[in-house]
């Protein structure tokens, strides 16, 4: 199978995951909230901002298993291969324990932290260390999702997160519904991350990634400092991103109180959704990127990557608008009016999205070229900002300021370096990439925000439900064209016309004019 098949199936069962993410959310949401008082409901969605937190034991490690592994895939009888995987495993294993020891020593002094109401603490302090058992297991099997992720099959990798989705819906359902209240979340993802791992370890298996018998190695010294030494250098980042995508949540409930973040939580739900939609083009196409780097194939890299940070960007045009044009309706709707999230936050998420869908492209790209230097520090100064300007914004500002902090510190620290980086990289002026690469974007944006405006004015007093309906009939599909017809360059719509099957061609070059000969 070659790259861009690879690649391409990694997308189709990405988009898969995320849809059923989507309804995952969608369904899970409405049955959390019949079953949780909102307070409890905000206990749920404090535990995912503190994983991200405990995750950061990682040091970066996981992501320098899986990028380093690309490095020495083509010999998997040589023995490096085998000590690699060897040596990260137990890396990721110990990540784990400490995990594990620092959820239980550390949940009294968060719930003291984050001034969560008497009433909650012990119910907090036990849903944190069950959280941090769990964590814990992910990080001493996710070996094998690296390992397949290094294959390219992130397709596998797809499949287990939606065989995990699955499952952990109707138990969830299942424990509320026998009255585990909050704790329902513990059980049902234990429950559903075992039959997750299974399916990861028999894939591995069956395609035969694992090294050969007698070439497995031993897990050695100086294969924990090359991946400490990448590894570190992914941790920095990591940090950084956490504190700037993964620290609202944490703020809101600080100064504004625990319904404010319940509102948050549920009111950028598809916000989060949707800014996965758009990275999973770039992270599929990541391991391939890799291997043209790796094999110093640098023109078939640049065109390439051009190619994905375009469409990308494009596409987070496509996307944004139409988010900030139906998220409100869709919040009322689904909360049945129990969460007011006002218009002026989705307008500002919407730039957010455009802005973090280049700048993680970039930024991305720096890191497996394993070249990191300063943008180690970027991320966690730009965090560092941004964490004191929304602490102190969020008092006079709301949810407005947090967000407007979010997107001016993106732009101004991260978005500014990635360019520097890629342009220094290529060996490109600064403005091609920051502008001329953008220009389809701007073609996007140009066509499909008359429409999207105009449709909002028409609507204006009509009821959410009708609201939301007209916008995703109406609206969604000539942004889809209009994504199609000037968000992709002429030479990859030639390239989708020939590799695509038979039964979509016509319809693509009734969209790809100017590619149709």
């Amino acid at each position: 199978m070659s790259r861009f098949r690879r690649a391409a199936h990694g997308v189709a069962s990405g988009y898969v995951v995320l849809a059923a993410t989507a309804v995952f959310s969608l369904a899970s949401v409405p049955l959390a909230l019949h079953y949780l008082s909102q307070e409890k409901f905000a206990l749920w969605a404090l535990m995912a901002t503190i994983s991200g937190y405990l995750s950061l034991i990682d040091l970066g490690m996981s992501g320098s298993v899986a990028r380093l592994l690309i490095d020495h895939k083509d010999d998997r009888a040589g023995g490096v291969y085998g000590s690699l995987l060897k040596t990260g495993w137990l890396v990721l294993f110990v990540q784990g324990a400490i995990i594990l020891a620092a959820g239980f020593v550390l949940a009294p002094l968060l719930a003291a932290m984050l001034d969560i109401p008497g009433n909650l603490t012990a119910e907090f302090v036990s849903l944190l260390r069950w959280q941090s058992a769990l964590l814990a297991f992910s990080f001493a099997t996710r070996l094998f999702s690296h390992l397949l992720t290094a294959h390219q099959r992130i397709d596998m990798v797809n499949y287990s997160q939606i065989t995990l989705l699955a499952t952990s819906y109707f138990l969830l359902w299942y424990f509320f519904r026998n009255g585990h209240g909050v704790f329902s979340w513990i059980w049902a993802n234990a429950i559903g991350g075992i039959l997750s791992v299974t399916w990861l370890v028999v894939a591995c298996g069956k395609l035969k990634l694992f090294p050969a018998a007698g070439a497995w190695g031993r897990a050695r010294w100086q294969y924990f400092q090359e991946l400490f030494g990448y590894g570190k250098d992914l941790f920095l980042v990591a940090v950084g991103t956490q504190l700037i995508i993964a620290s609202q949540t944490m703020i809101i409930t600080r100064t504004l109180g625990l319904q404010a973040a319940a509102a948050w939580s549920i009111g950028t739900r598809t916000f989060t959704l949707l800014s996965q939609l758009i990275y999973r083009i770039f992270d599929v196409s990541s391991p391939a990127l890799s291997e043209m780097f790796v094999r110093r194939e640098d023109a078939l890299l640049r065109t390439r990557y051009k190619t994905i940070v375009t469409l990308s960007a494009s596409f987070s045009a496509f996307v944004a608008v139409l988010y900030a044009l139906c998220n409100r309706s869709f919040v009322t709707v689904w909360t049945h009016g129990k969460i007011d999230w006002p218009t002026h936050n989705d307008l500002l998420l919407g730039v957010w999205m455009m802005v973090m869908a280049v700048l993680h492209c970039h930024n991305c790209f720096v890191l497996i070229t394993k070249r990191v230097a300063f943008m180690r520090y970027v991320y966690f100064i730009e965090g560092v900002v941004f964490v004191t300007t929304a602490l102190l914004a969020a008092p006079r500002g709301g949810l407005p300021a947090v967000i407007a902090c979010s997107v001016v510190c993106s732009a101004l620290f991260s978005g500014a370096y990635g360019v520097g980086r890629v342009s220094k990289h290529f060996k490109l002026p600064v403005r091609e990439v920051a502008l001329v690469w953008m220009t389809p974007m701007l073609k996007v944006l140009a066509c499909f925000l008359p429409v999207a405006l105009a449709a909002g004015w028409a609507m204006r007093g009509f009821a959410p439900e009708i609201c939301l309906a007209v916008f995703v009939a109406l609206c969604a599909p000539p942004g889809l064209y209009l994504f199609l017809r000037f968000g992709i360059s002429t030479t990859f719509q030639m390239e989708l016309l020939q590799r695509a099957p038979k039964r979509i061609n016509p319809l693509l070059r009734f969209i790809f004019v100017t590619a149709t000969p």
